[in-house]
């Protein structure tokens, strides 16, 4: 049976197509469609699958960096979200045959720039310690993964640990105030992606702490014709800037960030 989370529901009613779905029927049903319908349909299929429309509107909604490199954070936390779960799952049938052949291969997702970053952070001294979750999504175990990926990147176990079980950021932060208080963890760096940065370090310092912030996969590439030309990679940035915009909302509706 299949286990779907409540993110994995809001993932899929924030596809940007749905209002078009849902535009085009009520206008076939409409006796007398109007020419006005339909070109602010067009219009909004155009605007939700280019890509220029994230990138200016994730360029402002971005945090800047207060990461201070000539100081050595006590932990680097890097939240979880870094495997590519659906390539585990849909391959589970082949588990054995990988786990004999391929053995030391990890297949991570689209936020792997965060444990790339974190890895650095370790091994160049800006950071003592890599904080990690414990985090299973769809009997896949992330945290077993991460450890194997960062075996093979040479990092000190040592200078790896782990606080309690999460699913989600906020339950992420909560986790991570209560292992810097039962650790006497004074200095915390948090490393995410850009785009995620604005509602983790709310979150984080809803529960109290004041990590200073390293963002990854910043968008930096230039605006060009091409940023004008439909695509899928435009509606896929789309989809990941309502999902951090509308994740936002809804946790300071709750006063949760």
């Amino acid at each position: 049976m299949s286990f779907y989370t409540a993110q994995d529901w809001g993932r899929f009613f924030l596809n940007p197509l749905f209002p078009v779905f849902f535009i085009g029927l009520v206008l076939l049903l409409k006796r007398q469609r109007t020419r006005l319908g339909l070109l602010l349909l067009l219009f909004y299929l155009y605007g939700v699958s280019i890509p220029y429309t994230s990138h200016v509107v994730m360029a402002k909604w971005s945090v800047p960096d207060t990461v201070n490199r000539q100081k050595t954070y006590d932990v680097a936390v890097v939240p979880g979200g870094m495997v590519d779960y659906k390539w585990y799952v849909s391959h589970a049938a082949e588990k054995e045959i990988f786990s004999r052949y391929l053995s030391g291969y990890e297949q991570l997702g689209q936020s792997s720039a965060r444990i790339l970053m974190g890895v650095a952070a370790v091994k160049s001294g800006l950071a003592e310690t890599l904080l990690l979750s414990k985090v299973t999504i769809k009997g896949v175990n992330e945290t077993k993964i991460i450890r194997g990926f960062l075996e093979r990147q040479e990092v000190d176990p040592r200078r790896i640990v782990e606080h309690g079980k999460v699913r989600h950021t906020l339950a992420e932060a909560k986790s991570v105030k209560a292992y810097c208080e039962n650790n006497g963890i004074n200095t915390i760096l948090l490393i995410t992606s850009a785009n995620h940065m604005r509602r983790a370090a709310a979150l984080f310092r809803k529960q109290g702490l004041n990590p200073d912030l390293l963002s990854v996969s910043r968008d930096n590439t230039p605006i060009t014709w091409v940023s004008f030309v439909p695509s899928t990679d435009g509606l896929q940035d789309t989809y990941w800037m309502l999902y951090e915009i509308v994740g936002y909302t809804a946790y300071l509706i709750q006063d949760k960030l």
